[in-house]
């Protein structure tokens, strides 16, 4: 198994510059093969890390210059990590608090771990948060959910009358067109029928 190393720079806008990235992780990793990107790191749908990615073997490791180069969604950052991990491929943070952080360590991995843990925990404060504002809201009378379309509420009205003329409640909802979980919430909304 050959150990090959990747440089993966990138920067959100084709006006911004790579030099930066560049300078300082060619210094470090000058064997490295370098892989660029000019694109947002909102999505992992980029032409240099999807090229990178699907290059990438085992024993390999990859070198950014820091994490959010790589990408800025926590979760989806963490699950290509794993992802890296289960295939055997490295990953050098040049700068990760101000020093480098390799996850083929040991220490690289604890880095890690705490990062996942951080970013579950900030996920579950701000589902705390809108959990507290919904139910404040509710206590106050002014949450009302996902509020229907009025094509919705038309179909809802004609199923009713569907109803109305005998059919059943699937039939009435199917010939209206819309879902029999949607005409029983309306009915239990609306506490008609």
């Amino acid at each position: 198994m050959s150990s090959r190393e990747f440089i993966y720079a990138r920067v959100s806008t084709a006006k911004q510059s790579l030099d930066s990235q560049l300078d300082v992780l060619k210094g470090a990793y000058p064997r490295a093969k370098v892989i660029t990107d000019k694109a947002s790191g909102k999505t992992l749908e980029r032409k240099g890390f999807e090229h990178l990615n699907s290059e990438l073997q085992e024993g390999d490791t990859v070198i950014i210059y820091d994490l959010s180069r790589l990408g800025r969604n926590t979760q989806e950052l963490l699950e290509l990590v794993d992802d890296w991990s289960k295939r055997g491929i490295g990953l050098v943070v040049q700068n990760l608090g101000g020093s480098p952080v390799d996850t083929r360590t040991a220490t690289g991995k604890l880095m890690f771990t705490v990062l996942a843990a951080v970013g579950q925990m900030q996920r579950e404060i701000q589902n705390e948060k809108t959990q507290l504002g919904v139910d404040r809201a509710k206590a106050q009378g002014k949450f009302k959910g996902k509020q229907q379309t009025q094509k919705t509420i038309d179909a809802c009205q004609k199923a009713m009358e569907y109803l109305g003329k005998g059919l059943s409640k699937e039939a009435a909802a199917k010939a209206a067109g819309i879902g029999v979980a949607t005409l029983y919430r309306w009915i239990r909304d609306n506490k008609t029928a």
